[in-house]
């Protein structure tokens, strides 16, 4: 399919007074619109300023936070269907088909060009074609915002009624004729006395007397499915809710009880009922977490959010409450709201580097508070793009840099970890990776390679610049340690092997693994009957005072190309 910026234009007049190729940036309260045709733009700090202005005027400002989730979740859904519609309209003009009776066909062709471009083309076919999301903060009484958008993405408008109405707002349709054609508008009102009449008729909070207190417990404990369990000083079960067991889908039956004993993880003991519970006077503990998988499905668990205290007879009262998290949660949280810390976990873990996080949970376990410098022995994997730089100048117009930066990393992730390897760091388009064992890094690069391989082919057949990845791979001692400062540091691998299995990936040819003598040495012993290894040659890399023995290594199934790259190196 051809570019979306050479698609015919679509007969759809912009709403008045509005631009259609740009997204329009003003100061807040000057009543001029904002439009949207992509949510990957940062137009939602500006939005927030206008949000803060329009909430004082419906004095409302502590409504800020849960207003911005309404509006940020309201305007996406719009986009997306807008976007959709755009792409179907797009593929029906380039192709002279009907597109919209294949919808299998029509999704994948959607996810790919996501996946490919983002929403690059699809935002720019929107504003060629006068699709977008006008938002504008008219001063009217009970108005927060009035939202124009084309008619097609009606159904998307009102999918979050129920938040809206939850913080007391509404989302009204308009009908009254100042919208362009092929466009709907509909405002956020704000309605307290419909929607919330006890705030209106309440002059202040009503304080709760004891018996009312504790009836609102009570509630409170049976809606939440709220769990009770009294252990022994020796960590025996004396009693137990019959919930804890239904949400572990046992029965509810003295020998469930003796199989929750089991499973339950031999920290907590040591933890809650031999640490916490007897480290003040009156043993009072609160939110410590706990996973607990299900006996019948070792794959499946339950993070629990456990409070208590120990009892003058040193009992241990607990109370279980289970956290609702998808199963990518991390497996202890920090203090604070659980789901937010779990979802702040969730959005930044990607962010930390896997050698960081998996030397933490080790240390945490050992009782350590701090990472320490270490000695080892490690294989240093470094991946780059040759030609890179260029090929962003020549083709940042014709695709989404950036998705296919992110493909070829993707691929080169997957195959560290498949071979058990470790990303250290991204450094623009080049991998560092980390390995134990040696072998591993080896295997690790021709499964790169052959992703590459793949990759390249389709890119060929499409008429683009072929991606060809220089790998190149040391094996030696390596200090791992802090470097940084006090208030931002890094835990990450230096040393003269980090630095020479660099130089090797700088002086790989492009589409090839080189690897130095002493890795070789080490996985020489190995039976692995489909790699071969090149003749030894030197290299004189930059920094090094001697020569580097170095080999390349490919998979048999590959012509040796030893004389092909001695040849290119001679020339050197």
């Amino acid at each position: 399919m051809k570019s979306f910026s050479s698609a015919p234009m679509i007969a759809v007049d912009p709403p008045s007074g509005t631009s259609s190729n740009k997204i329009e940036s003003h100061s807040p309260g000057h009543g001029r619109p904002i439009i949207v045709t992509s949510i990957e733009h940062n137009v939602w700090q500006e939005l927030e300023q206008e949000i803060v202005c329009s909430l004082k005027r419906l004095q409302c400002p502590r409504l800020l936070d849960s207003t911005v989730l309404l509006l940020h979740k309201l305007i996406t859904n719009i986009v997306r269907t807008m976007h959709r519609h755009a792409f179907q309209r797009a593929i029906e003009d380039d192709l002279n088909i009907d597109i919209a009776s294949k919808d299998n066909v029509f999704d994948e062709l959607l996810q790919n060009e996501l996946i490919t471009h983002g929403d690059r083309n699809i935002e720019q076919f929107c504003r060629k074609n006068h699709f977008q999301v006008i938002l504008t903060f008219p001063e009217e009484k009970g108005t927060l915002i009035r939202i124009e958008y084309p008619e097609n993405c009606d159904n998307s408008a009102y999918l979050d009624s129920k938040l809206a109405k939850a913080i007391g707002f509404t989302l009204l349709k308009q009908i009254d004729g100042t919208t362009a054609p092929g466009y709907h508008s509909a405002k956020v009102v704000r309605d307290i006395a419909r929607h919330h009449p006890h705030l209106e008729q309440a002059e202040h909070s009503e304080l709760l007397l004891s018996a009312e207190e504790s009836d609102k417990t009570q509630a409170i404990f049976c809606k939440l499915n709220y769990g009770i369990i009294v252990f022994s000083s020796a960590g025996d079960i004396l009693s137990i809710s019959p919930a804890i067991l239904n949400n572990l889908k046992l029965e509810v039956s003295p020998t469930s009880v003796h199989i929750l004993t089991g499973i339950i993880p031999g920290h907590f003991y040591n933890d809650v009922l031999w640490g916490l519970a007897l480290e003040s006077q009156d043993g009072v503990f609160e939110n410590y977490r706990i996973r607990v998988r299900l006996p019948h499905d070792n794959s499946l668990s339950l993070l629990f959010n456990i409070s208590g205290y120990r009892h003058h007879d040193m009992t241990i009262h607990t109370l279980w409450q289970v956290v609702s998290l998808d199963h990518k949660a991390t497996h202890t949280l920090a203090e604070g709201s659980i789901l937010n810390e779990a979802r702040v976990h969730n959005i930044t873990r990607n962010y930390v580097p896997q050698l960081v996080e998996q030397k933490a949970r080790e240390i945490v376990r050992l009782g350590g508070n701090a990472l320490p410098n270490e000695e080892c022995r490690l294989a240093v994997l470094f991946c780059d793009i040759a030609g890179f730089t260029s090929y962003v100048e020549n083709n940042e117009k014709e695709e989404s840099v950036i998705h296919t930066l992110n493909l070829i990393l993707g691929r080169i992730t997957k195959a560290v970890r498949q071979h058990e390897g470790i990303i250290d760091k991204f450094m623009g388009d080049c991998v560092m990776a980390l390995f134990r064992e040696p072998h591993k890094a080896i295997l690790a690069a021709l499964e790169i390679h052959k992703h590459s391989y793949d990759f390249n082919n389709l890119r060929m057949r499409a008429g683009k610049d072929l991606l060809l990845l220089r790998i190149g791979i040391h094996w030696g001692k390596v200090v791992i340690g802090n470097v940084g400062s006090s208030d931002r540091l890094d835990w990450t691998t230096i040393g003269d092997v980090v630095n020479t299995a660099a130089r090797l990936e700088k002086n790989c040819c492009p589409g090839a693994i080189l690897i130095s003598e002493a890795l070789y040495e080490t996985t020489a012993h190995m039976d692995h009957p489909d790699i071969r290894f090149s003749k030894p040659f030197h290299l004189k890399l930059k920094g090094k005072r001697n020569k580097q023995a170095v080999r390349y290594v490919q998979t048999a199934s590959q012509p040796l190309l030893h004389d092909i790259f001695t040849t290119h190196h001679a020339k050197d």
